[in-house]
């Protein structure tokens, strides 16, 4: 058997310790170096997963020659000087989302990635739950969408909220439903309206609600709601509803973890124990690396999930559709 794929990890907060959870349970790959600008926060994962160093400076993990990819689990605003780093020094990536806040730092990820021949998967989670595979499945030509992610109000003072560093909600989490949104329509956005505003933080320089309309190039249309209004306790944070031809629908909730499918004459629900797609998505990440191939999530989905929230932001600003 081979020696399992050495990894390092930049970032090693709340999310960092999820990814590291998740990798111990995969045999073929484990961390050996752990970088964070707080030491005592990359000596205790090292501590508690085991590997070879601590440090905080990211210089060192991505020189560190024996390393085939590094994880990217910072600060949103790091996201792209780190992984254009990290392409320079011919390390494979996984990288949390969103990609970059902006979209030009999303581009010029996408090109130092190309220019180095290494992969970068962006870690949209929400692609690798079951549910959501088995309502793509079941609907694969979604006529209409909706796609809702709620939140409770979020802190002021927490550093995803600053505009800087986090983007706030709406730029922040607004990735996740986007993307998922454009992986059940299978097509490209192509036009977006929205309305929002700094609803739950006024005068922020962040949108915090946004209300949208999507078109997409083969004709689906979804709406997204996007916010930290409130945690609405029948559906959860996470909602998606799909609806196809012949009456079929499914509507997925409690995290993902539930859904309920109609084919237009009987009803049924499907549940999982757990959320997985931390897991899987990891998996995929690994299997993708000893496959020498590129993982199903790109640069590419980084860039155009991006460029749809971006979108509904000018949407927002300017009360005018945004072509894509």
């Amino acid at each position: 058997m081979p020696a399992p794929l050495r990894f390092g990890l930049i970032g090693c907060g709340g999310l960092g310790r999820v990814h590291a959870e998740c990798l111990k349970r995969i045999p073929e790959a484990h961390f050996v170096a752990y970088c964070d600008i707080v030491e005592d926060a990359a000596k205790e994962l090292l501590e508690d997963f085991g590997g070879e160093y601590a440090t905080t400076e990211p210089g060192r993990v991505l020189e560190d020659r024996s390393l085939q990819a590094v994880y990217i689990v910072t600060r949103h605003d790091s996201h792209a000087p780190l992984a254009i780093d990290a392409a320079r020094a011919g390390k494979h990536i996984l990288i949390e989302k969103p990609l970059a806040l902006g979209i030009e730092d999303c581009e010029t990820v996408a090109r130092e990635v190309e220019k180095a021949g290494v992969h970068l998967m962006p870690a949209f989670k929400m692609r690798y739950y079951p549910l959501v595979r088995m309502a793509r499945e079941f609907i694969p030509e979604p006529l209409v969408m909706v796609g809702q992610m709620m939140d409770r109000r979020w802190a002021d003072d927490s550093w995803a909220q600053d505009p800087v560093t986090g983007g706030a909600n709406v730029h922040s989490q607004g990735c996740h439903t986007t993307d998922i949104l454009r992986y059940f329509s299978g097509s490209e956005p192509e036009a977006i309206w929205a309305a929002g505003g700094t609803f739950t933080h006024p005068r922020h320089a962040c949108i915090d609600q946004c209300v949208a309309s999507i078109r997409f190039a083969n004709g689906h249309v979804a709406a997204w709601i996007q916010g930290d209004a409130g945690l609405p306790p029948f559906t959860g944070k996470f909602y998606f509803e799909l609806f196809g031809n012949g009456g079929r629908s499914v509507q997925l909730y409690d995290r993902l973890k539930k859904a309920t499918f109609s084919d237009g004459e009987r009803t049924w629900t499907e549940e999982r124990p757990e959320e997985e797609g931390f897991h899987l998505e990891n998996v995929e990440f690994v299997r993708a690396l000893l496959e020498d191939r590129e993982p199903e999530l790109n640069a590419r989905d980084g860039i155009q999930a991006t460029r749809m929230v971006l979108a509904s932001d000018r949407a927002i600003r300017t009360g005018e559709v945004q072509r894509l």
